[in-house]
């Protein structure tokens, strides 16, 4: 098929395609570079049966992110995705739906898996939850769970002791998506086997090594229609089962008219509310999404709860963790970042929307880290209509599959790739290069919704640690830090280990 249009590409075996070049798995950096380096920024592979473009050129990401992003907005095609929704359909339902009705899986009305005008209408009606004006005022609730992790580090390092911080992390982030989300304290850094924290580890305890996703990626036309007639989805039944119920309950609480707060489950049930001006405040990348305001359905509500508690709990959590090892491992950099912090917080208690605006060579070290360590390896888009990019004809319902790592890696993009360098995100060098080189959150008007929540909440987190604590790896951590080979999200194989220097008052 390939040879056919002139796209090159490695040779596939019969059924299985290239799915081969998955066999070290999704974070193999050498061999995605040396295809990049065979074949090109556009090439083609089968993901089974599935024909798709691997695409890396800056102009071809150009057009598909940004100037042509109508003709690929979709991040999958309806031939493909999973069609498992609740059998109630409106938030009227919910005081007649039955046990048996929260029981099935509503995560295809996540923002991830709609398409068409359908996720642009979602899209509009949930942004204003991201707003600046909402984000300062989770400021003071992600302040109170970030002086916990701080005071969970310290009992774990008593003398001299190691811990490891991605559990802590962790911990701490479920705490502030569950917060700031939804209103409800569950204090997972108290009760580390809290059901919240259990199940959202089966939800990412799903790796490629699972015989389903074979079978699903393979043959998806065949599996499809099995699964949805089964309601089978590829994350666990319980795990989504707890979380519907969680959420359903919040939700019959507030139309029952229970103590209301200020929090995204509030803003999504009462979105359509919003003033028009609000919407465009959150710094769409690539354009404003033009979609119409619509009331939420309880589908909405449950897919995009779900989504926001895992998105939130797992992605943030390595984006801090995987920071503060960058930071142990390169004391210079760590050193300035905790002036900045002594002088952002001098006289400040609380880590405010303004200091963080403020904390800038922090965001620098966050950019850096997400560079090297970005928390989802590929991005995916779908052509919905026949498109031409330059030489390359792109037929409809093509998948763009867009591997993260040979772009974040490419030295002509970032010189001395594999070394942390914060100053490649000082605002000059930012200007300079171009939005398709930095792709943790994605880009265009499809990138990540919640971007601006997971960098204020790692800043808020960071900037309380560093002004109780110096950091330093443990003696036992290994350096480089091995990652999980089949894991969706980056994932430290044997966690991020670190022992901590006490400071005095929060200055040296």
């Amino acid at each position: 098929m390939f040879k056919k249009m002139g796209v090159a590409g490695p040779k596939p075996y019969p059924v299985i395609g290239n799915m081969m070049e998955f066999k070290n798995g999704l974070w193999d950096i050498e061999l995605q570079m040396s295809r990049v380096k065979e074949f090109g920024g556009a090439y083609g592979v089968f993901g089974g049966m599935r024909p798709a473009y691997v695409v890396t050129d800056r102009e071809f990401l150009r057009e598909i992110f940004i100037k042509q992003f109508h003709n690929f907005a979709d991040r999958s095609a309806s031939t493909t995705a999973l069609e498992v929704r609740p059998m109630c359909r409106s938030l009227t339902d919910l005081n007649n739906a039955s046990t048996t009705a929260l029981e099935v899986r509503p995560m295809c009305r996540a923002l991830t898996d709609l398409r068409g005008d359908d996720w642009k209408n979602v899209r509009t009606t949930i942004s204003p939850s991201f707003t600046g004006g909402k984000l300062k005022l989770m400021t003071d609730i992600l302040n109170r769970c970030a002086d916990q992790l701080v005071d969970n580090i310290g009992t774990s390092t008593r003398d001299g002791a190691a811990c490891d911080i991605k559990e802590l992390s962790s911990a701490f982030t479920m705490d502030a998506i569950a917060a700031v989300a939804f209103g409800t304290d569950i204090n997972t850094q108290e009760t580390p086997d809290h059901p919240f924290v259990v199940n959202a580890k089966k939800a990412f305890g799903m790796d490629l090594k699972n015989p389903l996703l074979w079978v699903y990626l393979i043959l998806p036309k065949i599996t499809k229609p099995i699964m949805e007639s089964l309601q089978v989805s590829l994350m666990p039944r319980d795990c989504v089962n707890f979380f519907s119920g969680v959420l359903s309950q919040l939700m019959q609480q507030r139309q029952a008219g229970g103590e209301g707060r200020v929090d995204m489950m509030q803003l999504m049930m009462d979105a359509h509310t919003m003033r028009d001006e609000e919407e465009g405040e959150g710094g769409e990348a690539g354009g404003r999404t033009r979609g119409r305001k619509q009331a939420l359905s309880r589908d909405d509500v449950l897919a995009n709860g779900i989504q926001f508690i895992l998105a939130g709990y797992e992605t943030t959590a390595s984006t801090l963790s995987f920071t503060m090892y960058n930071l142990a491992t390169h004391p210079d950099v760590l050193d300035k970042v905790i002036r900045e912090v002594d002088d952002v917080m001098k006289d400040r208690d609380t880590v405010d929307y303004e200091a963080c605006k403020k904390l800038e060579y922090m965001e620098m070290c966050i950019m850096e880290n997400l560079r090297i360590y970005p928390a989802a390896p590929r991005l995916a888009r779908v052509a919905t209509a026949d498109t031409k990019i330059q030489w390359l004809t792109v037929p409809k319902g093509m998948l763009m599959d867009i591997p993260v790592l040979p772009i974040h890696y490419d030295p002509e993009r970032y010189p001395e790739p594999d070394k942390f360098i914060p100053e490649r995100f000082s605002k000059e060098e930012r200007q300079k290069r171009d939005p398709c080189d930095w792709l943790p959150f994605g880009a265009g008007p499809r990138n990540c919704i919640g971007m601006r929540l997971a960098m204020m909440e790692a800043k808020i987190a960071l900037a309380k640690i560093l002004r109780s604590y110096r950091i330093a790896l443990a003696p036992d951590m290994e350096v480089p830090v091995q990652l999980s080979k089949y894991t969706a999200f980056v994932k430290p194989e044997h966690g991020i280990r670190i022992t901590v220097e006490p400071r005095n008052s929060g200055g040296d």
